[in-house]
C-alpha cells in the first residue's frame, strides 16, 4: 500500500479521494518542486533582508529551520531519486557524467556570479554592499566577502576561481559543488549494499565535527576546502544532511511503503506533534524587531540561548535543527500529498516552475538584490515597502522563469 492511499483512509483528515496525490510512478515529483519553490519565500525574505510580512514565517518561526536545510534536503533526495533509477539500470559508471556535468555547472555558475559581482564593483555608482559584506546581527559586525579593489584584478579572479569570496546569498552553491563531487562515492556504497556503513561513516564525521573545540566560537573549526562558503556551511557538517537525503531519495518508495502501513502512521503523527514542538519553540525566540504578539514568552531568554547555542546552531547544522528539518519535511510532504489537488491548483502555478528551475532564481535573485539595494526604497525601512519588495522580487523571478530568461545561458 502506498503513502498517497494511506493517507486517504479514515485517521489522517480523510475527506474526497479525489484530493490525494496521483502517484504515477514517475521520477520527477512535483511536490518536491512545490516545496522547493515554497522555500524560496524563506530565502528571499532573509536575503532581502528588509522587516515585512514574510519575515513573520521566514526568520525560523515556523520551527528552526531556514532555506539552506530545505534545498540540500530536496537537492539530496532529487539526486537518490534520478540517478537512483540509473544505478539499478545499467550501474555507478552510468551516473558518473551527469554527476561531474553537474557540479561543473554549479562551479561555472558560481565562478560567474562572483565575477560578475567583483567586476560591478568596479562601477563607483552602483552600491554594492548587500552583497560584498556580511553582517553579523549578534555581534553588530561587517566582515568583506571579497579582497579590497587594491588587491588587484588577478587577485579577484583567483578567489573566484577558488571559491574564496562571494555574495554570502549564493555561497551554499559552493558546497553543492562538493557534494556532488562526492555522490558517486555515495551511489557506490548503496550500490554495494553498505548503506548502513556509508551512515554510519558520514554520523561519525557530523558528530566529530560537532563535538572539536572551536578556535574561536560561533566559527567551524574544521574547513577542509578553503572555500568561503565553509564559514557559513561546512563540508564535514553539512554532508550528513546530503549523504542520507540521497539514500531516502533511492529508497522512497520502500520507505513511502513503510509509512503507509496502518501499523506505522502513528510516525507521521509523530513527525506533525514535533514539527508543532518545534514552532513552539522558535516562536520564544527573544528578537527584538518581532512585536509582542508576535512572540512567545514561555521559555526564559537565558534558557532559550543556551539551548538554540547548543543544538540549533546554522552554521554547524546543530543536532536539534537536524531533526526539525526531518520532521518537518515529512510533515509538509505528508500534507501535500493528502491535499495535493487544492493546493496544487490554488499555488502550483507560482511555486512548482520557480522549483523546476530553482538554480536560475537563486541566480537571478542575488542580481535583483542589487537592483533593490540600489534604490532608496530600503532605506525607508517601512513594513508595507518591505513587503511588496519581496513580492516584487517574487514575481519578476517568476515572470523570467515563465518567459525563460536568459535561459540559454544560464543553468536551470
Amino acid at each position: 500500500m502506498q503513502l498517497e492511499n494511506t493517507l486517504s483512509q479514515p485517521g489522517w483528515l480523510s475527506r474526497t479521494q479525489e484530493w490525494i496525490y496521483p502517484d504515477t510512478g514517475h521520477t520527477r515529483d512535483p511536490r518536491l518542486d512545490f516545496m522547493r519553490g515554497l522555500v524560496f519565500i524563506l530565502l528571499f525574505a532573509v536575503h532581502f533582508d528588509y522587516f515585512s510580512i514574510f519575515t513573520f514565517v521566514a526568520w525560523e518561526r515556523i520551527g528552526v529551520v531556514s532555506s539552506a536545510e530545505t534545498f540540500i534536503a530536496l537537492a539530496g533526495i532529487v539526486t537518490g531519486l534520478v540517478f537512483g533509477r540509473k544505478l539499478k539500470e545499467t550501474g555507478v559508471g552510468s551516473c558518473l557524467p551527469g554527476l561531474v556535468s553537474r557540479a561543473g555547472d554549479l562551479y561555472k555558475t558560481s565562478v560567474i556570479v562572483i565575477l560578475l559581482i567583483g567586476l560591478m564593483r568596479y562601477q563607483p555608482w552602483i552600491d554594492m554592499t548587500a552583497v560584498t559584506t556580511f553582517h553579523d546581527p549578534y555581534t553588530d559586525t561587517n566582515y568583506p566577502l571579497y579582497a579590497h579593489l587594491d588587491a588587484g584584478f588577478w587577485k579577484m579572479v583567483g578567489d573566484a576561481l577558488l571559491l574564496k569570496s562571494g555574495p554570502h546569498q549564493f555561497q551554499v552553491i559552493g558546497l553543492y559543488c562538493y557534494l556532488f563531487l562526492l555522490t558517486p562515492v555515495i551511489l557506490f556504497m548503496i550500490s554495494k549494499e553498505k548503506t548502513i556503513i556509508l551512515s554510519a561513516i558520514s554520523c561519525l564525521i557530523y558528530i566529530g565535527n560537532f563535538l572539536v573545540p572551536e578556535t574561536t566560537p560561533g566559527t567551524a573549526q574544521i574547513r577542509i576546502t578553503g572555500s568561503e562558503f565553509e564559514f557559513g556551511f561546512p563540508l564535514v557538517a553539512w554532508q550528513v544532511l546530503f549523504v542520507h537525503s540521497v539514500i531516502a531519495g533511492y529508497y522512497k518508495r520502500e520507505i513511502v511503503d513503510y509509512l503507509a502501513q496502518p501499523k506505522n502512521q502513528w510516525l507521521i503523527w509523530l513527525c506533525v506533534v514535533m514539527s508543532l514542538g518545534f514552532m513552539f519553540f522558535s516562536l520564544n525566540h527573544p528578537i527584538d524587531l518581532f512585536p509582542a504578539w508576535a512572540q512567545l514568552n514561555y521559555i526564559d531568554d537565558e534558557v532559550f540561548k543556551k539551548i538554540f547555542n547548543g543544538y540549533f546552531q546554522k552554521y554547524k547544522l546543530g543536532p536539534g535543527r537536524l531533526l526539525n528539518e526531518v520532521v518537518l519535511f515529512v510533515t509538509v510532504f505528508a500534507v501535500l500529498t493528502r491535499f495535493w489537488q487544492p493546493i496544487n491548483r490554488a499555488l502550483g502555478w507560482f511555486f512548482i516552475p520557480l522549483g523546476e528551475s530553482s538554480l536560475y532564481v537563486f541566480t537571478v535573485h542575488v542580481f535583483l538584490l542589487v537592483v533593490v539595494s540600489n534604490t532608496p526604497l530600503p532605506s525607508l525601512h517601512n513594513f508595507w515597502v518591505n513587503s511588496a519588495i519581496h513580492v516584487w522580487a517574487l514575481l519578476v523571478a517568476w515572470l523570467a522563469v515563465k518567459k525563460q530568461f536568459l535561459f540559454k545561458w544560464m543553468p536551470h
